[in-house]
């Protein structure tokens, strides 16, 4: 996913951040705005999903309108259900709830005034530094108070991608949002992984290498 973003440059020292650790159990709606330029041409585009996230049972799962993505960590499988159709492939990263002990908070800023958020922006290459998301460049915006997820800017060549993270809630209300169809999904997944000798998926778009 590709997005267009506004970025306010502050120059601000990186700060070094301790005990950062996502909620282990949380659910919202992600709103995603596409940006992609293609020969001169401008193409702008907005959507959105349902995102569930659940660290305990090391599951992650999106529901689009036409979509299904679940991350199986236990198994390192991810599986992509559409129009009849389900992608398996393996992921390559594990999973955590907490940011990685070397990350810095590149800025840090106050939303809505002395009573309102305040913000730590870390840079993608930081805490993602993975070969999934590699070829990307951004930001992640957490909420300092809880490390909940604000925001995310991902570039690359030609395009930006922005996501909102919204209406959130703690818990899962119904772990089924894991479970994948099968057929079309293989039932022996155990079995079909070790034939993925070459199929991979890096965790996009949230978190490749906490999540």
């Amino acid at each position: 996913m590709k997005i267009v973003a506004i970025a306010f440059l502050l120059g601000v020292c990186a700060v070094v951040v301790e005990g950062c650790c996502l909620p282990k159990q949380f659910e919202c709606v992600v709103g995603v705005q596409n940006a992609t330029f293609r020969a001169g041409k401008l193409d702008v585009s907005s959507t959105g999903f349902m995102h569930s996230v659940d660290f305990i049972n090391k599951k992650v799962a999106y529901v689009g309108q036409d979509f299904k993505m679940v991350q199986d960590y236990n198994k390192m499988m991810q599986y992509v259900v559409s129009q009849g159709y389900c992608i398996p492939s393996k992921l390559t990263m594990p999973i955590d709830n907490c940011m990685p002990v070397n990350a810095t908070v590149a800025t840090r800023l106050d939303m809505g005034g002395p009573k309102g958020v305040t913000l730590d922006v870390y840079d993608v290459e930081t805490i993602s530094p993975g070969p999934g998301l590699g070829q990307y460049k951004g930001s992640y915006t957490f909420n300092r108070d809880g490390c909940i997820p604000f925001s995310q800017i991902l570039m690359t060549e030609g395009s930006v991608a922005t996501l909102g993270y919204v209406n959130m809630t703690f818990g899962i209300k119904d772990p089924s949002v894991f479970d994948v169809p099968s057929p079309p999904c293989p039932k022996d997944t155990d079995g079909f992984e070790n034939s993925l000798e070459e199929q991979t998926a890096s965790s996009w778009p949230l978190f490749p290498s906490l999540p």
